[in-house]
């Protein structure tokens, strides 16, 4: 059961006819110390902020692998200058990091 249909089902009981279910709204008050609006705004905040983890969980793993490709491609340039122009090798590795991060980058945007 989602929040939203928690919520809706915490409104119906509360304008529902039945005595017990007015009681059990009741008793869910006394035990929160809030009325049942409060309660089903704080189901919907907190579902929503389940989501929002949720989707920054799973953005985490490119945000990982943009930064290993940029980590890649400098350890690669900066070896290379080594061979090539030693004097220039940490420019070139700091190049190597721009370029994978940002080809990475593009490369995830297609």
């Amino acid at each position: 059961m989602s929040g939203k249909e928690l919520a809706s089902a915490l409104v119906k009981m509360a304008t529902s006819p039945v005595k017990a279910d007015r009681d059990a709204i009741a008793r869910i008050e006394r035990e929160c110390q809030m009325d049942i609006t409060t309660i089903t705004v704080s189901l919907e905040n907190s579902e929503l902020m389940a989501q929002a983890l949720i989707q920054d969980i799973s953005r985490k793993p490119e945000t990982l692998k943009i930064f290993a490709t940029g980590m890649f491609w400098g350890a690669v340039i900066g070896i290379a200058m080594l061979f090539v122009r030693p004097p220039y090798a940490v420019c070139g590795a700091f190049l190597g990091i721009a370029a994978g991060v940002s080809g990475r980058v593009a490369w995830t945007e297609k």
